[in-house]
């Protein structure tokens, strides 16, 4: 006859590493499971009405305190917690302990010495928050009994998980600054190269002055579009010296009859730019000194 073997439920009762919601953490080598073992009672939440199975295979391994569930499928509490389990909907468990010495190591709170009462399965896992307290007559406490009963300031430990936190904060916040700065000096970088790039493209001529507060509007948002377009543009020479001067004497009718001398008085700077730039005027222009040559 073929036996189907039943699947084994194992769950971490405890874990010395953690640190519940009441602020302590438990060392599981000080734990005493004798009378526990005697009587493994599993609960629901930890009610001592809803007895729904026990434990087996009480071990420690890693740090952590595991035990294999064996649901009673003959009570309907049970065979529904139980179908929870299987269907994954339930994986949490909680112990229920009698403190019996505290102490501070390193600044956090450790029960020392303590021994196991029960073992509950719950909604939420022991070590987030679900720890049951009890003392020596498996009466149970709540977080002031077991402060009074050690004297401890357990406030400080609050106190010192705000700072944590505050300081966490903090820190996030010092971090989102320093992301603003460095994406203003980005921004900052990103807009002198757009300037730069935008007046080297006007003096080249490839575009002109009043395009260019266009382009930097596209820039501001397609920097690479607009280098594409602009790069694709052949450069214009500027205008010469006597262009200019030609369209200075077309809007300035008075700087038409000047002559070389005229020049030298009013405008030096200009008489030496023709002289490089435009030969021929200047020449024609020295003529006006001496006319018969």
């Amino acid at each position: 006859m073929n036996m189907k073997k039943e699947k084994t439920n194992t769950f971490v009762l405890c874990d010395s590493r953690s640190v519940n919601s009441y602020g302590f953490s438990i060392d599981l080598d000080g734990m005493a499971t004798s009378r526990f073992e005697a009587n493994p009672v599993m609960l629901e939440s930890h009610d001592s009405e809803r007895l729904i199975g026990r434990w087996e295979n009480l071990r420690i391994e890693d740090g952590r305190l595991l035990a294999d569930a064996v649901f009673d499928l003959e009570d309907e509490t049970a065979k529904k917690v139980a179908g929870r389990v299987e269907r994954g909907f339930l994986k949490g468990c909680s112990v229920g302990i009698i403190i019996i010495e505290m102490e501070e190591k390193d600044g956090l709170l450790v029960a020392t010495k303590t021994e196991l009462m029960e073992a509950s399965i719950c909604a939420i896992p022991a070590d987030a928050g679900a720890v049951a307290l009890y003392d020596e007559n498996r009466r149970q406490m709540d977080y002031e009994d077991i402060k009074l009963k050690f004297n401890l300031n357990m406030d400080k430990k609050e106190k010192t998980v705000e700072q944590m936190q505050l300081e966490h904060q903090q820190q996030l916040e010092a971090k989102d600054k320093r992301i603003t700065e460095l994406e203003q000096k980005l921004a900052e970088r990103d807009k002198e190269a757009v300037e730069q790039f935008l007046n080297a493209a006007v003096t080249e001529g490839r575009i002109s002055a009043t395009e260019k507060e266009s382009f930097a509007k596209l820039a501001a948002t397609d920097f690479e579009t607009v280098k594409e377009i602009v790069g694709k543009r052949e450069p214009r020479p500027t205008a010469s010296l006597h262009e200019m001067t030609q369209h200075v004497t077309a809007t300035q009718g008075d700087r038409q009859d000047w002559t070389y001398l005229d020049w030298m008085k009013k405008d030096p700077e200009g008489l030496r730019k023709m002289k490089a730039e435009d030969p021929t005027r200047f020449a024609q222009l020295q003529k006006t000194i001496n006319p018969k040559h």
